[in-house]
């Protein structure tokens, strides 16, 4: 069994394709390591199941939860997490929803955090445009964020950072 569930919500499909490239970027370093799945096809027990966690996650409209991750959260409720590590990666569109910009990874981070897991993975927000999100904490996201709508050829170096320091954080570098 691999070491790491990456677990991703995609109404559009760009959450997923987002996904499959950050299970590339991590099968380049070590194969068989991550394994992927649907959150909206997952249940808590596979979810708990791994003590590494990475979890994806779009912004929907004015800063909503993606669908299936809107379902899946009350489940986790009263679940402990205690001694999982967890990193959150999002998209959301910078230019066209400025004001709550990876809300829906706030928003994620906040429920994870409350069943007691362990947050790593944060982000600079240096590079980014926007004007308000609940994915801050200082000057970093509480996860990394993609834009492919404004930022597309940041996608992959950003992943590709994100990952060594996510395997670093982890402690599986």
């Amino acid at each position: 069994m691999a070491k790491v569930g990456i677990f991703y919500g995609s109404n559009t499909g760009n959450t997923e394709f987002v996904t499959y490239l950050m299970k590339d970027e991590f099968d380049k370093r070590s194969p068989g390591l991550v394994e992927v799945f649907n959150i909206g096809a997952s249940t808590v027990d596979q979810f708990k199941s791994f003590e590494y966690l990475i979890c994806g996650i779009p912004t929907w409209n004015t800063g909503q939860l993606q669908d299936d991750w809107a379902f899946f959260l009350p489940k986790l409720e009263g679940s402990s997490l205690k001694g999982k590590k967890i990193a959150i990666f999002g998209l959301g569109d910078q230019n066209g929803y400025g004001y709550n910009f990876l809300d829906a990874v706030g928003t994620l981070t906040d429920a994870l955090l409350d069943c007691d897991a362990e947050l790593w993975g944060l982000w600079e927000t240096k590079s980014y445009q926007f004007n308000e999100s609940k994915a801050l904490v200082e000057d970093h996201f509480t996860g990394i964020g993609i834009d492919q709508e404004g930022q597309a050829e940041q996608t992959s170096p950003r992943i590709t950072q994100w990952v060594t320091q996510v395997l670093k954080e982890f402690k599986l570098a």
